[in-house]
């Protein structure tokens, strides 16, 4: 069967628009394709959340990130940045595009794919997936979760203006949330299921205002409680008390969807679901297809893996790719400096 391309990348995030420029720049021939936009995960962030990590550390592809106020980056700003990179590097993405069906050949893959202009088929040699760790929400499995008032994310804080909002978590999405809509008129009361915030977890900047808001009753905060049921005027938690509400903001995480894996036969882990794979090279236990960015560590319960950690297996891949088509590897300025290279959570 002839190649459509010689690569096919599935996830079109930071690190797959990596990937993708680093194979354009060696020759190798690819087709990339993503269910939703590029950088959907981050498009799905609520508006101007900001990144912990710094600029330089989510920088792709040698172009440098660059702030108005020399800050760390929103996530509008790392959109217009993600588009600028993707622009400069003339990057094709079949973006609206799920792959649907994948069957291993002896030459390589199939694979299906569904988009509003309907079904397509295309044939490729090897298979990168770039499909993150952020692409399902998780779920309380309580009565009322699917009420219309209630939602995965945060949207624009003006939409609860004077309004009673629960926030159901503890982590860094209900921290920032809470603070935001306080500071934009609302009425917050977070449902935390700890005695505690972890403060080794939560942004710096945060966790000082959000303890002196609840100090101040400013915010309300119920610890060590569990939502039991939510009704569309209010939310039962497991210790019997009735918090009256207009919206609930479920920031419980999210996990990753791994169908893909399961149906090339990649080994998951039993606990977290991640790929087995060669740290070397990113391939996994099925010869041609590798695994990229945060998806190798499948659900994370406490994060290790981000954007800034998993630039290096761009390098890997590169390598191997190389190494399999008998090529010479590009001097890719950008792919040597950060290949094999530590991070500041190994330093």
């Amino acid at each position: 069967m002839e190649l459509d391309a010689t690569v096919g990348i599935i996830g079109a995030g930071p690190i797959g628009l990596e990937m993708a420029a680093s194979l354009k720049e060696a020759g190798i021939s690819y087709i990339q394709f993503d269910k939703g936009q590029i950088a959907q995960t981050i498009f799905d962030f609520p508006p101007e959340t900001r990144f912990f990590s710094s600029s330089e550390r989510i920088g792709i592809a040698g172009i440098p990130i660059h702030t108005v106020d020399q800050q760390k980056c929103s996530r509008e700003n790392y959109l217009a940045y993600l588009r600028m990179v993707a622009e400069s590097y003339h990057l094709k993405v079949n973006s609206y595009e799920e792959v649907t069906s994948i069957e291993k050949t002896g030459e390589g893959f199939n694979l299906e794919t569904q988009s509003t202009k309907g079904k397509h088929s295309y044939h490729v040699r090897y298979l990168i997936l770039a499909t993150g760790g952020l692409n399902a929400p998780r779920h309380l499995e309580v009565p009322g979760e699917e009420l219309p008032h209630v939602s995965t994310k945060m949207e624009d804080p003006h939409q609860y203006f004077q309004k009673q909002v629960v926030i159901v978590g503890g982590k860094n999405s209900a921290v920032e949330g809470a603070i935001r809509l306080f500071h934009a008129g609302v009425h917050v009361t977070m449902i935390v299921r700890r005695g505690e915030f972890d403060a080794d977890t939560i942004k710096y900047w945060l966790l000082p205002e959000l303890l002196g808001r609840i100090k101040k009753g400013q915010i309300v905060c119920h610890y060590n409680s569990q939502v039991k049921e939510i009704h569309p005027d209010r939310v039962t938690t497991d210790t019997n008390q009735d918090i009256p509400c207009d919206f609930v903001i479920k920031a419980i995480g999210f996990k990753a969807e791994m169908d893909l894996f399961q149906k090339l036969g990649v080994t998951l882990s039993a606990d977290t679901n991640s790929p087995q794979h060669d740290s070397e090279t990113m391939e996994t236990d099925v010869s041609g297809v590798y695994a990229l960015g945060t998806v190798i560590a499948g659900t994370q319960e406490k994060f290790k893996i981000y954007i800034e950690n998993t630039h290096q297996h761009v390098g890997k891949i590169l390598a191997s790719l190389c190494q399999k088509l008998q090529i010479s590897e590009p001097a890719i300025f950008w792919v040597k400096k950060r290949f094999r290279t530590t991070t500041h959570l190994e330093e």
